[in-house]
């Protein structure tokens, strides 16, 4: 396994690990918890983690490896940040996490599509169809 694919798949890990800390506080009903507070401990953890990844390496890392981590960073925090805005303003954690995992994964396959041209067979295409018909489900009100 490349370096960098072992690398995106534990920085995928952690991103999950983080919404996982979000939904164990929503379902303890610590929904209005510090977000701030929450998300710097979190990502404060994962600067010291990567500190310790790049003193033990003898490599500098690349520009464009950097640049592609902090990009990532930004990205992973601004959902986060959604999430917890949305838990702590009192919208359920049934609603929050479903929309946000659903919606990135629909995100990603239009782009892919759109922009990019990828193939979507027919299943793809159903799993889509009912991936956007479940958001919207979710998104109706009470």
């Amino acid at each position: 396994m490349s370096p960098y694919l072992r690398y995106m798949l534990i920085a995928f890990l952690a991103n999950g690990a983080g919404s996982l800390g979000l939904r164990i506080l929503a379902g303890a009903g610590q929904g209005h918890i510090a977000e701030r507070q929450y998300l710097a401990w979190w990502y404060d953890s994962g600067a010291i983690v990567g500190l310790a990844v790049y003193l033990a390496r003898a490599a500098r890392p690349a520009a464009r490896e950097i640049l592609i981590g902090f990009a990532m960073a930004l990205c992973s925090l601004g959902g986060q940040v959604g999430m917890a805005l949305a838990l702590a303003g009192g919208i359920s954690g049934f609603g929050v996490f479903p929309v946000a995992t659903g919606g990135g994964m629909l995100l990603v396959a239009a782009i892919g599509r759109l922009i990019y041209g990828e193939k979507v067979g027919p299943y793809g295409v159903a799993g889509l169809g009912v991936g956007f018909l479940g958001m919207v489900l979710l998104s109706l009100p009470e």
